[in-house]
């Protein structure tokens, strides 16, 4: 099938299926609804026709013949509603939250006119229950956001039971899922990058309205995703203008504590016009923040290792990031029309110096530079054609760039070998070396590496929705046509062949010498600059790939006032569209020689069918029992389908290592999950969530090794499989006395046959067999808890006098984190782990048979909030502290040690005798023990291999 057809298809499907985009998920965690009964107070039966109004919207409803009522489609926020019926004095409910996916329930109880002391309207606070029965995981609201000082969507979700964070900050596992198989959607849009599963996203913690963080049993409208959810609603435009202006730093400090961390933000929204008649009609809200530091991931290890001012250099962080919405509701310029329009962008861009440990004594600057960027933008429609029935429309664009190479010379190709413009370098085309000890890049020594990436789609989304009596029923799609562009280069040899011509240039390149791997992305010859440059290539075997992904869900989900049943079903199409080899067990055909003959133009299109199941009803008045049941499947990520063709046939055609290739073939991952669980609610005010579950993984991407003449291969391929078992336990209290707090604890064992695609690659590199059996996984985190305390106090609930000024809006925030260590396969401190020695030492345990320490810390935020006229002006003073007790929090260790700052092989005999052969201050190149002592332990003390260090960071945030 040509691509022209398939392009001509996939439209025709848009067109007559209405598929959507993002894996279903762009419809997904946008609204909520609200439900309940409307009765008469005194003899308690139904009302009959009562208006339910939420209060500054177009939403309302009628209730039925049993004074029930359902109101659809409402935003997430908070809101206040209304109940009237002739004869009865009307009734409002103040606070209601309304959360994304979740129904909020508000029953009315009226009174008639004169039957009460009060006639007028009687408003009340609403009271949310302290258990949902149809919640699957956990929502964090604004309180928490704002009261805690954690920054970050991901470390913000890492507070959840059941998610497990690196003391890095750098990877979230949920319930023992690879970090990969978790999904960031933000106002219905997918953020994730479909190329290799990374979101540069970012959003500040004032455009933040909630997170919904999903751990499991997820229902058929979600997609694409294996593990958890992490659901991002923002602040949306209001008929009243509010914002806030921030500023954090830690400048306040002395040099030595200080790691240069700066962060401003702005948030702004409001009637886009200012005026009375057009303030609900057309709204905005948006925000900008920029973060430079010094330091983009401090380290504890950092003040050992001898930096001025205990700052890592050359590792310095830019980023900016803006989110912004625009609504118009066309139902405030006509009644008749119930039509919402939505456009959305959210922009990010990322400069930051990557770390390389052995050049941190004389080759800091040539730490390299990537940089990330990323923008989005969407238009919805949101029609709501009665009360019980509503679609959204919605269109999508998205662009992800990434680049990677030295900060000099960047995509300059040839300077990365040329001894003009690398002082010291001796051979053209080679590399400066390592000092007298072999661990330190000498001065200017380049890193031989250019990556660069850039993948975008168009899309479109259909949702409807409708409510028949007690059913929700959902059904959607999506398609999306992706363009994929990558090349990663080798560099230095390529300036060997600065001066041959322009066709034995380009055939160098693509025959193994410069280049790894290239599609979409291509070196084009600059006869005026004599240089190679990297061009956008369409056409060809190695052009821009161009692979179609869609999907279809069908959910229903049952409301009763005390059972929830949700049941779907969801199917997923990829085609990866691109050419393919025949055979990858005779790769090179019968003559031998990989050849055009030994590929086909077609790739094999997939297509899967995902059940979903869960329930759940009470036991009592105060305990619910829930159940989930379901099937779920993720796509692979684009980078392991594709490879370029020519740097394939250079490879198998000759000897030597040949890398790992792309595989367009690749099937879906699977996950079959179940789980089962109780919550408790105990008063009104503390609820607890004890959930067990058992998933198992099956079609896992790892690394499949295919024995070829005269070279063997090494192939993506679905061969991995694993099992997961835990428990996770939830205890929330909502402020009692001023105190607030959250317990999450989690216990998980994971194990599998690979932690990630590449698990297997030097055991298939050096011809070993690949595990068939399982181990716990890298991220087998067997014990996780976190717990927050927030004692605060309000505006009014203070002494009288000057301590009452004190305390008025004074609070104190803590947050305690603790876990058991992850897994490493223990090896003999024999050998010397900086040296090249192919496979390594041997083991001496099973695989990841052995777990490093346990880790703690405590954070603590101290703020205080002045107001000014007359309440409409709030300013907050605060100072967040990270790691209290500057606590020493252990990322990963030595497998040849069990510790995070030393190899252990000094303390071997080879160590030893290694250490006395360098005992000669008097030779050619004098070299003496104590110096390579100590130069050892530097390399060995990795910044990677430890948390944060203790941080102190002050902020101001005005609130207008």
């Amino acid at each position: 099938m040509t691509n022209t057809l398939k392009i001509t298809l996939s439209l025709l499907i848009v067109l007559c299926l209405t598929y959507s985009n993002n894996y279903a998920f762009d419809k997904q965690g946008t609204t909520g609804k609200i439900t309940g009964k409307v009765i008469d107070a005194k003899d308690k039966g139904p009302l009959t026709g009562a208006t339910i109004k939420i209060n500054g919207t177009n939403l309302g409803a009628i209730s039925d013949e049993s004074g029930d009522y359902t109101i659809l489609n409402v935003e997430v926020g908070t809101y206040t509603v209304t109940a009237t019926y002739i004869g009865y004095d009307a009734k409002t409910v103040a606070d209601v939250k309304v959360s994304a996916d979740l129904t909020t329930r508000v029953d009315f109880s009226l009174t008639l006119e004169g039957g009460a002391i009060v006639t007028d309207e009687i408003v009340i606070t609403g009271k949310r229950n302290a258990i949902s029965p149809d919640q699957s995981g956990k929502i964090i609201g604004q309180e928490f956001i704002d009261n805690s000082g954690v920054r970050g969507i991901e470390n913000i979700a890492s507070t959840t039971a059941g998610v497990v964070q690196d003391e890095r900050g750098t990877d979230i596992n949920i319930r023992g899922g690879r970090a990969n198989e978790t999904a960031v959607i933000i106002d219905g849009v997918l953020t994730t990058n479909p190329l290799d599963g990374s979101s540069n996203s970012f959003v500040s913690n004032n455009v933040l309205e909630e997170m919904a963080v999903l751990t499991g049993g997820f229902s058929a409208e979600y997609g694409n995703v294996l593990s958890g959810v992490i659901n991002v609603t923002t602040k949306g435009g209001t008929d009243r203008y509010s914002g806030t202006i921030e500023g954090i730093t830690d400048a306040l400090l002395s040099k030595d504590v200080s790691q240069g961390y700066n962060i401003y933000n702005i948030s702004f929204g409001g009637p886009l016009i200012p005026s009375k008649e057009l303030a609900r009609a057309i709204n905005f809200y948006g925000g900008y923040e920029r973060n430079y530091s010094l330091v983009y991931n401090p380290s504890w290890i950092a003040d050992q290792l001898n930096f001025g001012n205990n700052v890592i250099p050359e590792y310095d962080l830019k980023r900016w990031s803006a989110n912004a919405k625009l609504n118009i509701d066309l139902q405030e310029f006509n009644k008749d029309l119930p039509v919402q329009l939505r456009f959305g962008t959210s922009l990010a861009s990322t400069d930051r110096r990557g770390f390389i440990q052995s050049y941190m004594l004389f080759n800091a600057k040539r730490n390299p530079l990537i940089t990330e960027e990323s923008q989005q933008y969407y238009g919805k429609i949101n029609h709501q054609i009665n009360s019980k029935l509503f679609y959204e429309l919605q269109f999508s664009y998205f662009k992800a760039d990434y680049n990677e190479g030295d900060k000099e010379f960047g995509n300059d190709l040839y300077a990365y070998g040329d001894p003009a413009r690398v002082p010291g370098l001796q051979t053209p085309g080679g590399s400066v070396g390592f000092d007298e000890y072999g661990l330190f890049a000498r001065y200017n020594r380049v890193r031989s590496y250019y990556e660069e990436s850039a993948i975008s789609y168009l899309g479109g989304t259909l949702n409807l929705t409708t409510q028949l009596k007690n059913n929700e029923i959902k059904f959607g799609g999506d398609f999306k046509y992706h363009t994929v562009r990558y090349i990663d280069v080798r560099p230095n040899g390529m300036y060997n062949f600065r001066n041959e011509s322009e066709a034995q240039q380009l055939a160098v390149f693509n025959g193994g010498t410069g280049i790894s791997n290239n599609y979409g992305l291509g070196p084009v010859f600059n006869a005026a600059t004599n240089r190679l440059e990297i061009k956008e290539v369409d056409d060809g075997v190695d052009g821009a790939k161009h692979p179609i992904i869609a999907a279809l869900y069908l959910q229903d989900k049952v409301e009763f006032k005390d059972f929830t049943l949700n049941a779907g079903i969801r199917w997923d199409y990829l085609d990866a569209n691109s050419w393919r080899v025949k055979d990858l067990a005779n790769i090179a055909g019968p003559d031998g020689v990989l050849g055009d003959d030994d590929f086909t133009d077609e790739s094999d299109p997939t297509s899967t069918f995902s059940p979903r199941l869960g329930m759940s009803f009470p036991v009592t008045n105060n305990t619910v029992f829930h159940a989930q049941y379901g099937k779920f499947i993720q796509l692979p990520q684009l980078e392991y389908l594709y490879n370029g063709r020519a740097n394939l046939e250079y490879w198998v055609n000759s000897a030597g290592f040949s890398g790992s290739f792309g595989n367009p073939n690749l099937k879906p991952e699977k996950t079959t999950s179940y789980e089962i669980g109780i919550k408790q609610q105990v008063g009104d005010r503390l609820s607890m969530d004890l959930t067990a579950y058992y998933k198992e993984t099956e079609d896992l991407i790892g690394i499949k090794k295919y024995p070829q003449l005269p070279n063997q291969i090494q192939v993506y391929a679905n061969q991995d499989y694993g099992t997961i078992r835990g428990v996770d336990l939830s205890i929330d209290m909502r402020r009692t006395n001023r105190i607030s707090m959250s317990i999450a604890l989690g216990m998980a064992f994971a194990s599998g046959t690979g932690s990630d695609p590449n698990s297997a690659s030097t055991a298939a590199w050096l011809g070993e067999r690949q595990p068939k059996f399982t181990a716990p996984l890298d991220f087998d985190q067997r014990w996780t808890g976190v717990i927050n305390a927030d004692y605060r106090f309000g505006r009014t609930d203070v002494p009288k006098g000057f301590w009452g000024d004190v305390l008025s809006q004074f609070g104190v925030n803590v947050l305690y984190s603790f876990n058991s260590g992850r897994p490493y396969s223990a090896k003999s401190n024999e050998q010397d782990p900086f040296a090249s020695t192919g496979a390594g030492a041997p083991l001496i345990s099973p695989i990841n048979g052995v777990y490093g320490p346990w880790n703690n810390s405590l954070d603590m935020k101290i703020d205080k909030t002045f107001s000014f006229l007359n309440n409409k002006l709030d300013l907050n003073a605060y100072v967040y502290i990270i790691n209290l007790f500057d606590s020493e929090l252990v990322n990963e260790v030595w497998d040849s040690s069990g510790q995070p700052g030393s190899t252990g092989y000094l303390n071997s005999e080879t160590g030893k005798n290694t250490i006395q052969s360098f005992n000669n201050p008097n030779g050619t190149i004098p070299t003496t023990s104590e110096e390579y002592v100590r130069r050892y332990t530097l390399r060995s003390q990795e910044i990677g291999k430890y948390g944060p260090p203790r941080q102190f960071r002050f902020g101001l945030k005005l609130n207008f």
